[in-house]
Formats: structure tokens, sequence, C-alpha cells
């Protein structure tokens, strides 16, 4: 559909969390390509959060979590034991080594590495390297390009790394039930958030520091954008994740038909919040801003993010009641 006819038709092969997009780029060359970036940011969690900085939303929100637990736990919910590198400087030679050789032997494995602030302090990926030039070939958002090792370690005061080591033979059941779980834990807020706990707003409570915030007229237009712009973008994501599953599953016992109704169910609230989110975009375009400060812009988003949270805390009760169902439910194969 073009502009002039209506809104254009959503790319579903593109994300602003980068850090779904870098798993998703490594996954596609695993034994579990069939994974889409739908399949990615709902299984992953990613499609459900939003971590938001209740003093001026700072464009960094979106990236301060404890990376190497949540793209671990990620990872697992895709089925998949990982590799983690997150020493900080001073770095010693022999550490430095092991992390070289951690992205090498992935790579030699065919398996691009997950790394973060390559080019810019987002997650991407580096996918080859040559010793005889001492770099790595990597991409993010921002630029495709090379790093060289002295780079590498040097110009960055965290060598953070996650590979994919082993492939797990998880039932979809298991996969979603774990999704669910991470999804639940951070809309409550009892998502483990390490370093960045009492700086950062999760979950439900994140709608919460952003609606106060605008109502102090205290929220930078470049971060407010940028954060605008993530969030709405993943809500997108979370009803088109719970659509599909009530379509795929198909019905065949009770578990398949109560995983369609509910998350049917849902996908209907998720719709609702994306609605509003994407209204709420409109108003601070990215990277422009808009007018955050403006008193008529602020109630507007005001109203917005209260629409976004009221539907989204309906969908969260729903998805706590299939996770409820699905813990009772383990097996791989059940005719009912």
């Amino acid at each position: 559909m073009n502009e002039a006819n209506g809104p254009a038709l959503k790319d579903w092969t593109k994300t602003w969390t980068s850090a779904a997009a870098a798993i998703h780029g490594a996954v596609s060359y695993t034994d579990k390509q069939h994974y889409s970036l739908v399949d990615v940011m709902g299984i992953t969690g990613h499609a459900f959060r939003i971590n938001i900085d209740p003093d001026h939303i700072d464009v960094a929100g979106p990236t301060m979590f404890p990376g190497g637990y949540l793209i671990r736990r990620n990872l697992c919910n895709l089925g998949f034991i990982s590799n983690l590198s997150d020493t900080v400087k001073p770095y010693m030679p022999e550490t430095v080594e092991k992390v070289l050789g951690l992205i090498q032997q992935s790579i030699d494995r065919g398996i691009p590495a997950i790394g973060f602030d390559l080019f810019l302090p987002e997650f991407g990926l580096i996918y080859g390297y040559d010793d005889e030039q001492q770099v790595f070939h990597a991409k993010d958002v921002s630029t495709e390009g090379t790093i060289s090792y002295t780079d590498f370690v040097e110009k960055r005061d965290m060598l953070w790394v996650t590979t994919i080591n082993e492939s797990l033979p998880h039932s979809k059941y298991e996969t979603l039930r774990m999704a669910l779980d991470m999804i639940a834990d951070h809309a409550r807020g009892r998502e483990w958030q390490h370093i960045f706990e009492g700086k950062y707003r999760i979950g439900l409570a994140g709608y919460d520091a952003w609606i106060a915030c605008m109502e102090s007229k205290r929220a930078d237009p470049f971060g407010n954008a940028y954060n605008i712009a993530v969030v709405s973008d993943a809500r997108e994501y979370a009803a088109q994740f719970l659509s599909e599953l009530a379509i795929r599953w198909n019905g065949a016992n009770v578990i398949e038909r109560t995983v369609r109704k509910l998350a049917a169910e849902a996908a209907v609230h998720y719709a609702k919040t994306a609605a509003a989110l994407v209204e709420m975009r409109e108003l601070f375009p990215f990277p422009q801003g808009g007018q955050p400060g403006d008193p008529a812009v602020a109630e507007q988003a005001v109203q917005l993010l209260s629409t976004a949270k009221e539907a989204e805390a309906l969908g969260v009760k729903v998805l706590e009641r299939l996770l409820d169902f699905m813990k009772a439910y383990w097996s791989e194969t059940w005719i009912n």
C-alpha cells in the first residue's frame, strides 16, 4: 500500500531492537534458521520489552540491560547453549587471546558472533576475520566494515561477545513456556537488572515513568524519539507474534486450542498498545525529535501512553493465564 492510499505495510524483516536483529542474524546460520524475525522478537521477549530512563528518557535506555544474562536467556529460549565474554579493563594478554579465539572459533563453525558497540552502541555481528590483516569483519545497524584487532581491544572498556555453542532439541511447548516466563517477569518488574537496578524502569512501570517525565516536560527530544521508535516497533512485533501463534498452533489437543484462544485474545490487546504507540511515534519522529516540551503535545503523549499501558496490562494478564496453563504440560506429543 502506498502513502497516497494509506500507511505503508510493515517490513517484518527489520526491527529497531538491535539485540533481536543480531540474534536473528546469528541464528539464521544454525539448524534453527527457520525462525523468522517475528519469531525471534517474540520468543526472546524483546517484542514485549520497555526500558525507560525516568529522568529524561535517555537515548541509551533500550540497550541498558545486563546483556550477558539477557542474551543468554534469549538464546536458551530459542534452543541454544551459548558462550559469553564480558571481561573488563584492564585486560590480561591471555584473556584477550581467549576472547579473540572465542570469536574466531564461532566464525570457523559458520556462525557469526554477537557483539556490542562495534561501530555504535548497539548490538551487531562479527562474521569474519583476517589474521594476516589483523581485522574482524562486522556490521551493525549503522555500518558494515572492518575493525582491527587492536581497536577492538583498546577502544572499549568491556570485551562483550556472545557466541552460539550448541543447539538443543526444545519442543515448541517448552519454547513458548520459557518465552512467556520472561515476558511476565519483565512486565511485572521481576527481571534481574544488575547494575541498572533503580536507574531504569521496566515493564508496566516503564509506562508510569515515561508518563511522569512527559508531564514534567523533562523528556529529551532525541532520546524520547528513539525510545518511542524502539518500543512502538516492538509492540507491533508483539501483536504480530501473538497473531501468528493463534494461526500456527493447529488445535489438535487442549494445549494447542488453549494457546490459539489466549494468544488471539492477547493479540487484540497488544494491537491496541501498538496502535497508540505508533500514533505517539508520529508525534516524535526520530531523529528530529518533535516537541515533547510543548504542553499540548506532551498531554497528547500522556494520553497515548496511558492508553498503551492500559491495553498492555490487559494483555499481560492474558499471557500470565497462558503461562500458568503451560507450566502444567511438558509432553512433546500429546493425543487427546
